[in-house]
């Protein structure tokens, strides 16, 4: 028994009367009973369809009597049978009193108890469908946070949702930024055939209008929701249309558009399916934020250790400095500008007299600079010890990579020089290398000037040059990156400091050979430690590399076969001359 039923037999006990409730939706149709003090008076007591204004009239004719206990919205009558007679007349006309009295009561009760049944009733059903909501929004919470990407889960979101809101044709659609194009990542309710791409820039679409304003669209039906959603409203019914958004200080940014339609009976989505499609579309855009976020991190370190890797590889490539010894000692040092680098050199020990000594410098740096140097290196490598004549290595080094030039559009300066002791010589060839020198015992600095472009500008014939060598002469090589180094000003180091540093280690001919490793050494730690202290923490924007050569003193009575005043000699009185 409900609460108007309990009040109504509360009613008929305290009157002895039968009495039933009806309520008129619509005028012309047949009552609804609300209550009734018992089965029994319900067929005696059911008005008839018509216009409610006659019901005390109909109540009338039979005896009864109607008390209208209307509530601003609906119309209701309380119709009553008479009391039994009991006693004499002044006993029944007292009942009569009570019972108009409990009419009365009844008559200002009523509509107050209607109103208070429906709102529970209605807070009833609401809470039911939030709970509902709630439950969706937790399981769909849940399901995207379990690691699970997006495409994965798009069509269990998209129906259960789909449910919710009683629509059962829908679709998911996520942005392509390389194309600008959205694409169906699930669909419900039409065939996966139908599936296509969706310009962001279509003026008529929906999903497409949802997308670029960042707001939930509708469209109530008819021709106008058939043309702007002709897969999903294509039967004219009402769609609605919300973008998968992800929130931001800046606003937010559309990711997607979410897709619903097919009520039944054509119901229009109301502001509360609105509200909770647009809660979800907002779930499924931070999820997906947040997976290309986690993405991008890990591509971000997949690529870090693959960088590491190739900066490790690279500087495997580069020899050890102590091949060319006993005869000779080296110092060489790369520091890439980023975790590769196009710099790089090469020492040979040609034979007990001879030592080769390579420098090159690919234009740019990174990774394609890298893979460029990698060729570079190889084919001088083949090269420089199949021709010891250094103008005809470098040569054969330019027609080897001739078409990689080509392609790439980059270039290399290149130096190869041959330390001959038995002569007394160095034999050198520079494809545009700038900076090349050697630094006599004296503390003279003779710069070795180019004689073609870097390789990759012309065919200018390439031919070497020789130059006088003495015991405590140091053959000294740095590219670019060096003089180019800057300060947080912005001011560049130059050749000069580079040089001054250079002759700042005493170039004394020394007598034991366990003694000479130390000048090359510190003649290269000199120029990095000039560098780091003008540089500060200022990155490089270039790669960095220097090499330091000298020969062990020529050992007593070795005849030196070519005269040094025969010697094409090239020498610059200062390195600010020189630069």
């Amino acid at each position: 028994m409900n609460a108007l039923g309990a009040v109504l037999a509360a009613y008929g006990a305290a009157s002895g009367r039968d009495a039933a409730l009806w309520e008129w939706r619509v005028a012309d149709q047949s009552p609804a009973l609300l209550a009734a003090t018992s089965a029994s008076c319900v067929v005696a007591h059911t008005p008839p369809s018509g216009a409610i204004d006659d019901i005390p009239q109909w109540a009338a004719a039979r005896g009864w009597r109607a008390i209208n206990v209307q509530a601003p919205s609906l119309a209701a009558w309380l119709v009553t049978a008479p009391a039994p007679a009991v006693g004499n007349d002044l006993t029944i006309a007292s009942a009569d009193d009570r019972v108009d009295g409990l009419d009365l009561l009844m008559a200002d009760v009523m509509p107050h108890l209607r109103r208070l049944i429906r709102e529970r009733d209605g807070a009833t059903y609401e809470l039911a469908e939030r709970y509902e909501e709630i439950s969706l929004l937790y399981a769909i919470g849940e399901l995207l946070g379990s690691g699970a990407s997006v495409e994965s889960v798009a069509n269990t979101v998209l129906r259960e949702l789909g449910q919710t809101v009683g629509a059962p044709r829908g679709a998911l659609l996520l942005h392509d930024p390389a194309r600008d194009v959205l694409y169906p990542v699930a669909l419900m309710g039409i065939g996966q055939s139908c599936a296509t791409t969706v310009s962001v820039h279509d003026p008529q679409l929906l999903a497409s209008r949802a997308f670029r304003t960042g707001d939930a669209c509708t469209e109530a039906g008819g021709a106008i929701a058939r043309a702007s959603a002709p897969l999903l409203a294509g039967d004219g019914g009402p769609v609605l249309a919300v973008p998968i958004r992800r929130a931001s200080a800046a606003g937010g940014a559309s990711l997607g558009t979410l897709l619903l339609a097919g009520r039944a009976g054509d119901a229009p989505f109301t502001a509360g399916d609105r509200k909770l499609v647009t809660a979800i579309a907002s779930q499924v855009g931070t999820a997906l934020h947040n997976a290309r976020l986690v993405r991008a991190e890990l591509e971000q370190e997949q690529l870090a250790r693959e960088m590491r890797l190739a900066h490790e590889m690279q500087l495997k490539l580069l020899p050890s400095p102590g091949v060319v010894g006993p005869e000779a000692h080296a110092a060489a040092r790369v520091v890439p500008a980023e975790s590769v680098g196009g710099d790089f050199y090469l020492l040979a020990r040609l034979d007990a007299d001879r030592t080769g000594v390579v420098i090159g410098d690919v234009s740019g740096h990174g990774y394609q600079a890298a893979l460029v140097m990698a060729l570079a290196m190889s084919a001088t490598a083949i090269h420089v010890q199949a021709v010891i004549d250094p103008g005809v290595a470098l040569e054969a080094v330019r027609r080897s990579l001739a078409d990689e030039l080509e392609s790439t559009e980059m270039s290399i300066t290149l130096f190869y020089g041959v330390i001959d002791d038995a002569s007394g010589a160095l034999r050198y060839a520079n494809a545009g290398h700038p900076h090349a020198f050697v630094l006599r015992a004296d503390g003279e600095v003779v710069r070795l000037p180019a004689h073609v472009p870097p390789l990759g500008f012309g065919e200018a014939a390439l031919s070497g040059s020789v130059m006088a060598w003495s015991s405590g002469d140091r053959l000294l090589l740095f590219t670019d990156g060096v003089p180019d180094a800057r300060n947080a000003l912005g001011e560049r180091l130059g050749e000069a400091p580079v040089l001054a540093a250079a002759t700042s280690v005493p170039s004394i001919l020394r007598q034991e050979a366990d003694a000479a490793p130390s000048l090359s050494a510190r003649t290269m730690q000199a120029i990095y430690d000039t560098v780091r202290s003008f540089a500060g923490d200022t990155p490089f924007l270039d790669d960095l590399a220097v090499v330091v050569v000298d020969r062990v003193p020529v050992s007593a009575g070795r005849v030196v076969d070519t005269p040094r005043d025969q010697v094409a000699v090239r020498r610059s009185h200062s390195a600010a001359a020189g630069a």
